[in-house]
């Protein structure tokens, strides 16, 4: 049975998501959480493996309470369920090590999933989260003409989503680091993106991990 603790004050939010998980057998809701203080109090009552949470909504819930869950509770995971679509503020939401972010206008099927998904500790986010943050340029099949990346290039955008540098990967690889920055170029002509930092390419991987090697 995977246990969900609620973290949103909005009544529609609450009833949407508990009509939606219902037919799920092995789903059961353990409360709902009104605000930060409430939250604690039935974290530490009720051990929710998932803590389902806006963390922007009327200023019931903040990021704090994210690093508040991960620094306390170590056997609770989150899912994000927001409005939110700016982008910035999803990558700052990524980037505390949140790896399931799903947006309140997404499919039902999405959100099960989503669910599912956070209690294998996988990560999952909706189409309308990852078209949020790489916009139209990115197409979600192989049937938009998506080029398949090779081995190596495959190889280079894995090491730099570790955070290695060209240098780091051409000693690496035992290449030149000319080779790398060309390798580069092709990764981002083929895919028609140019990542900006590890967290969105590592969520460019997972965007695209049918058209990856």
């Amino acid at each position: 049975m995977i246990n969900i603790l609620l973290a949103d004050n909005q009544t529609l939010t609450r009833e949407g998501l508990t009509a939606i998980l219902s037919s799920q057998k092995d789903i059961c809701f353990v409360g709902h959480a009104s605000n930060s203080a409430h939250l604690i109090e039935l974290m530490t009552a009720y051990k929710p493996e998932i803590v389902v949470i806006d963390p922007y909504h009327d200023n019931a819930f903040s990021i704090n309470d994210i690093k508040n869950i991960y620094s306390r509770f170590d056997f609770a995971d989150i899912l994000i369920l927001s409005n939110k679509r700016q982008k910035s503020e999803i990558l700052e939401i990524i980037e505390l090590g949140v790896k399931n972010y799903v947006l309140k206008d997404c499919s039902p099927a999405e959100i099960i999933d989503a669910v599912y998904a956070t209690a294998k500790g996988e990560q999952f986010y909706c189409k309308n989260t990852l078209q949020t943050i790489f916009g139209n340029d990115i197409a979600p099949n192989k049937t938009n003409g998506i080029p398949l990346l090779s081995i190596r290039e495959t190889e280079i955008v894995h090491l730099i989503a570790d955070g290695m540098a060209n240098k780091e990967i051409a000693e690496k690889l035992f290449l030149s680091v000319h080779t790398v920055k060309t390798h580069r170029k092709n990764i981002i002509k083929k895919l028609g993106f140019t990542f900006k930092n590890a967290t969105e390419l590592i969520l460019l991987i997972s965007y695209l991990s049918d058209v990856l090697i």
